[in-house]
């Protein structure tokens, strides 16, 4: 099934929009600093229900391929903390050190955050932590088999949903444990790329793929009207509209998205963007905005800078075992 899709075209997609977001900023204070009427920051909005759920998606997708074992879990478990956990440690101290010492960046980190990013929320690294709790979760029931049988799996994911309208994003981040809170809004989304992976005939049934495609056109338009202001409607990420969006853009996507080289080529360094985009984009956008660039040449190039430093990045790591697990995780 995994050729039948292209998978590394998918991640490259979702990289450009994590890094997109990360150039604009999320609000007029941080990024690019622009004002809320902006076509940018319009244009981020509009993808907001679908950027992180994509990433966990295809990491649900994936890891369906190689699921834990029950004979194996301790080493599963061993490898997702190095794969994830490693990173979390050395990577985002890293850069809280630079953002803090660094002139001109948009944010000025308080330094007792240095002390809590192995528990608490920070930055896009929270997503590390998260998904560490997704993997242990999904990987413990995996193990004893649970999510093999279908009626299981329907209700964990019926949990997992209430979980994501209730729980999530309830907690301040000062209390957000190793993002908890983060982790139940990523979990359906999680578990949906599990079961295309693994129920993939049932979910590829025509009346399915009709439904799909009915519910994202419509929740889009809904979407698409709230940020118009033409109607008034939740449009937080763990909405019901957050999540009929994000559930179905995954589930179309990954059908439609064509072979194409620049996806394919920043996707197979999927990781290494996520990881390190943030020293990249920043440098990029900082010079070219003291420079007077226009906003086109700042978006366009901070993004490319984004995609292409962490490349590189992962080509010299990966000469030496000490860095290529500190640096990327991996083994």
């Amino acid at each position: 099934m995994r050729e039948r899709y292209n998978i590394d075209e998918l991640r490259g997609f979702a990289c450009i929009l994590l890094v997109s977001l990360h150039v604009i900023g999320h609000n007029p204070e941080v990024g690019m600093r622009l004002e809320e009427g902006s076509l940018f920051r319009y244009a981020a909005e509009s993808w907001s229900f679908v950027r992180m759920p994509l990433f966990t998606f295809i990491s649900g997708l994936v890891y369906a391929f190689r699921p834990a074992r029950h004979e194996h879990l301790p080493d599963f478990f061993n490898k997702k903390l190095r794969r994830l956990g490693v990173p979390l440690l050395v990577v985002a101290p890293l850069f809280f050190i630079l953002q803090a010492i660094t002139p001109g960046t948009t944010a000025t980190p308080d330094w007792y955050e240095f002390l809590t990013i192995p528990v608490l929320p920070y930055q896009h690294y929270w997503y590390l932590q998260a998904l560490l709790l997704i993997f242990f979760v999904v990987g413990t029931l995996d193990a004893v088999g649970w999510l093999f049988r279908p009626v299981v799996f329907t209700g964990l994911s019926a949990v997992a949903v209430v979980l994501n309208l209730t729980v999530a994003n309830t907690l301040e981040p000062e209390v957000d444990i190793f993002s908890i809170s983060q982790a139940a809004y990523l979990l359906p989304y999680f578990l949906l790329g599990v079961a295309f992976t693994r129920f993939h005939d049932t979910l590829s049934a025509a009346p399915i793929r009709l439904a799909v495609v009915v519910v994202l056109v419509a929740a889009t338009l809904i979407h698409q009207a709230a940020l118009w202001d033409l109607i008034t409607v939740d449009i937080g990420r763990t909405s019901i509209l957050g999540l009929l969006c994000g559930t179905t853009a995954s589930l179309v996507l990954v059908r439609f998205m064509p072979k194409a080289s620049l996806f394919r080529t920043i996707g197979k360094h999927s990781y290494a963007i996520f990881l390190h985009h943030m020293f990249f984009q920043a440098a990029c956008r900082i010079v070219l905005m003291r420079l007077g660039a226009e906003d086109w040449q700042i978006f366009v190039l901070a993004v490319a800078g984004g995609c292409i430093g962490p490349m590189v990045l992962q080509r010299l790591a990966s000469v030496n075992p000490w860095t290529r697990t500190a640096l990327l995780g991996a083994a």
